[in-house]
């Protein structure tokens, strides 16, 4: 009996020791590419040019947002993205991308097997992250956002050579939001302070076990 005991109180800890929390430096985790992860076929959100997909503030004094084909990561174009928050009587500074023809993306099987990834680089002084705050909105307008933070940037600074920005899913704790992340509608990103930079290939990524 006593035998038994400690056999289930070693299966447990053993178990116990392999729950953690996802991270973006996890030496067991690694990114890989693909079309589809685990049946998510939505992997795509920005790839060229801005489409209907996609919207942003009308305040060129403070936020301009364009194509650019001679500056790219990859495919034949990037977003070329100026703001300035502090250029006073800036309203709310922001873009989204529905991306799919704003159809819901059904996200509840890659929660936390996949990272939301995209490219950056500016031709600015170099910046550890992004000014920025980064977030999902469902068709209800609910919302779950966080801050682009240099703990998210590949290789950093930000500067005149592409970085790559991998945040997993699991740093937005989506399934302990009002978010409903059966049905997301829209990528968004909310700008702050200034800057000046290129973004490409906006894309969700697997995180597979190496």
């Amino acid at each position: 009996m006593r035998l038994a005991a400690l056999l289930f109180i070693s299966l447990l800890l053993a178990g116990c020791a392999n729950v953690q929390t996802l991270g973006l430096y996890d030496s067991s985790l690694v990114a890989s590419t693909g079309n589809e992860i685990n049946g998510f076929a939505q992997t795509s959100i920005f790839e060229d040019d801005v489409t209907a997909d996609v919207w942003f503030t009308k305040e060129q004094k403070c936020l301009k947002v364009s194509n650019d084909h001679s500056v790219v990561q990859s495919g034949s174009g990037a977003l070329h993205i100026q703001w300035n928050k502090q250029a006073g009587g800036c309203p709310w500074l922001g873009l989204g991308i529905g991306w799919d023809g704003w159809t819901g993306k059904d996200v509840s099987q890659i929660l936390n097997q996949a990272a939301l990834s995209f490219y950056v680089r500016t031709d600015d002084k170099p910046m550890k992250g992004l000014p920025w705050a980064i977030g999902f909105e469902d068709f209800s307008g609910n919302q779950k956002w966080i801050g682009v933070t240099e703990q998210w940037v590949v290789n950093g600074p930000i500067q005149s050579e592409w970085r790559q920005v991998l945040i997993p899913l699991s740093a937005f704790s989506l399934e302990n939001s009002t978010v409903d992340f059966y049905s997301i509608k829209q990528l968004m990103l909310q700008f702050e302070s200034n800057g000046n930079v290129f973004i490409d290939n906006i894309e969700m990524i697997a995180l597979s076990a190496k």
